[in-house]
This record gives structure tokens, sequence and C-alpha cells, in this order.
């Protein structure tokens, strides 16, 4: 289905404005930890736009994906915020693809995982002007195993998906 939403000029325009906004998420939980709910609004509309080219399956698979990832939250394992983005992003592509995306979130997720974990503890942050603001805090906040910016492995498992259906 992903092949058919990229087919036509309002698909294309539909990934890359996902992506556009996925970069702004990526951006923004890495500044405040945060991701902002229009953001995730943003993406349900796309995927209500694209209702007539993915039908709704993708619809039922995205609110099977909040009702899952909502438990994960209630357990305290995962975001509010990373959670309305993956369900609402999930709603881009068919069930099938749902399930890849959820499974390239979760690599990617992990390979972002590993990363800190192998500089918590030994990054020593900088003290250069010439690194910015965000450079530093980031550096910081891996020395001290803060949360993760989990929105960067949402961001790589779309554009994987999509990659892979290219």
């Amino acid at each position: 289905m992903t092949s058919a939403l990229l087919c036509s000029l309002e698909g294309r325009i539909v990934v890359l404005s996902a992506i556009l906004l996925l970069f702004f998420a990526a951006v923004t939980d890495i500044r405040a930890r945060e991701i902002p709910d229009w953001i995730s609004g943003a993406f349900v509309l796309l995927g209500l736009l694209m209702v007539p080219v993915l039908g709704w399956h993708g619809i039922v698979g995205g609110a099977v994906i909040f009702c899952v990832f909502f438990v994960l939250w209630l357990l305290r394992l995962i975001g509010g915020g990373d959670v309305k983005l993956i369900a609402a992003s999930s709603l881009l592509f068919s069930p099938s693809q749902q399930l890849w995306y959820i499974f390239h979130i979760a690599i990617a997720g992990g390979v972002l995982a590993a990363v800190y974990l192998a500089f918590r503890g030994r990054l020593r942050v900088p003290s250069s002007r010439r690194f910015g603001r965000a450079v530093r805090v980031e550096c910081w906040r891996i020395r001290r195993g803060a949360p993760l910016p989990y929105a960067i492995g949402i961001a790589s498992g779309f554009v994987w998906t999509i990659g892979r259906n290219l």
C-alpha cells in the first residue's frame, strides 16, 4: 500500500510532510524531551486524508497500536508523546506495514539506546561556544543517563519503512 501512496503526487506530498514533521518532532524531543501534540494531530489529519488511497484498515491498526503503546505508557516504559506519535504516524501505513514500522522503530530505538549506553558516564560535555547549547545539554544528559529522545527512533523507523516499500 505504501507504494500506492508514493505513486500519486498527493501521496508524495504527504510522505514529505510526514518526514518534515518527524524531523521537527526529533529536534524538539532532543531539545526539550517533549513532542508537541500538534505534530501527532497533523499525522491524524494526514492519515484521514489518505483513507481513499490506503483504506480504513490502517486507521483500525493505528487504534490497536495506540492501545498497546498506551499500556506501555501506563507501565512507564515509554513517554506519552512517543505513544501519540507512533500511533498517529502509523496511520500512513497498511496493517502489515504497520507491523514492519513497529519493528523498524524497535531496531532504530535499540541502536539509539546502545549509543547512549556506550557513552553514558564517558562523554565529556564540551565547554566551547562553537558547540550549540543543545549539543552541550544533550552530552550532559547522555553522561547522566537521562531518558532517550525516542522521536529519533520513530523518525528513523518511518524512513526505513518508507524506503523498504519503494
